[in-house]
């Protein structure tokens, strides 16, 4: 251990700043005129027969009567035990202060500005514990490796899991091979690096930077309306142009954001395909959990009355929607927010897909 750092655990221990130079001084020393360890150890003379008469007091140093007032530090037995248990009372005191210590709901404000990144990680892992339909997650290799369980644990019970890593993969840290059995729905990379951000049930938000900021924060947001611009933003700027790793079923097309389906689907209907999807979503009218099955009839792109074959963001940043064929008459199902049309689409799963 370097000086400095003896020095401040003996200080933290109860010593003075003199107790401290002293003793040290007389480690170093061995037996020695005390009056010449108060000058080497930077001590007032006028103070340090004190200084010394209390290390001797608590057992640290023992004195020698001689000529000059000699000193030399004790056997470090009781010094030792004393040490240990001041130790074991701060790692005891750490431990409670864990126990009590409550971090603040992310339900409980509408919106909430923290100053540790912990916090939001933290609480964006409880969210992703309790999540019933959906988890977003864009972050650093080492934050992917920290909330990976909660994500699997999540893709297990059904939850849809899209999680990106961005910047420098360390294969160290995350190994392609090792995603290979992985339950997460898609992962994707990106190179450049990403903000800390995860969206939870279309409602939760949590954000915080990586890097470029000057004081680390972090943002948690309990609102659909906010947490829209959470997932847009992840949507647009992290999820489109990452290169996909792995993804746990190829069998399987899952969207839980009507405009990238919408992107998918608009190509093959134009194409002449039959797209066949369930819809998970929630209706419009009394807020509760629906599920359609059917045949996709039709794309709408709000006010533009033509088909769009490739539609672009700029398009799908618009009001779109899409109608389902089902065997009991046609159901029209809207994005985020969605407050016309029948249904709230959460998932749309693709079914099939025919010529």
């Amino acid at each position: 251990m370097e000086t400095d750092r003896l020095r401040a655990a003996l200080e933290r221990a109860g010593l003075t700043e003199y107790q401290t130079a002293v003793y040290l001084g007389l480690l170093d020393q061995g037996t020695a005129p005390v009056v010449d360890v108060a000058e080497q150890a930077g001590v007032p003379t006028s103070q340090v027969y004190d200084v010394v008469r209390a290390l001797e007091d608590r057992g640290f140093v023992e004195t020698v009567e001689q000529d000059r007032l000699h000193a030399r530090a004790d056997e470090p037995g009781e010094v030792l035990s004393e040490l240990r248990s001041t130790g074991e009372l701060l790692a005891d005191a750490a431990d409670e202060i864990e126990d009590r210590w409550q971090r603040p709901e992310p339900a409980e404000h509408r919106v909430s500005v923290v100053k540790r990144q912990r916090t939001v990680v933290e609480n964006a892992r409880t969210a992703m514990d309790e999540a019933k339909v959906s988890v977003e997650f864009s972050g650093s290799a080492e934050q992917f490796v920290e909330l990976r369980p909660a994500m699997e644990a999540a893709a297990e019970r059904g939850i849809v899991v899209h999680a990106l890593v961005g910047g420098e993969m360390d294969e160290s840290v995350v190994s392609p091979a090792e995603l290979a059995d992985s339950r997460i729905t898609e992962i994707r990379h990106i190179q450049k690096p990403a903000s800390f951000r995860a969206t939870v049930d279309r409602r939760q938000g949590f954000l915080s930077p990586n890097v470029h900021g000057d004081r680390e924060y972090g943002i948690q947001v309990s609102d659909d309306l906010l947490a829209f611009h959470f997932h847009w933003t992840f949507l647009t700027c992290d999820w489109v142009p990452a290169t996909r790793i792995h993804v746990a079923d190829e069998t399987e097309s899952v969207y839980f954001s009507i405009e990238e389906f919408i992107r998918h689907a608009a190509v093959m209907s134009n194409e002449g395909a039959t797209i066949s999807v369930t819809v998970h979503g929630r209706d419009t009218d009394t807020d509760e959990a629906v599920e359609v099955r059917g045949e996709l009839a039709e794309i709408r792109f709000g006010d533009i009355d033509i088909p769009v074959p490739e539609p672009t963001y700029d398009e799908l940043g618009g009001t779109v929607s899409i109608v389902v064929a089902t065997e009991d008459g046609d159901v029209e199902v809207g994005g985020w927010g969605a407050i016309w049309e029948d249904i709230e689409a959460e998932i749309v799963r693709v079914d099939a897909i025919s010529e």
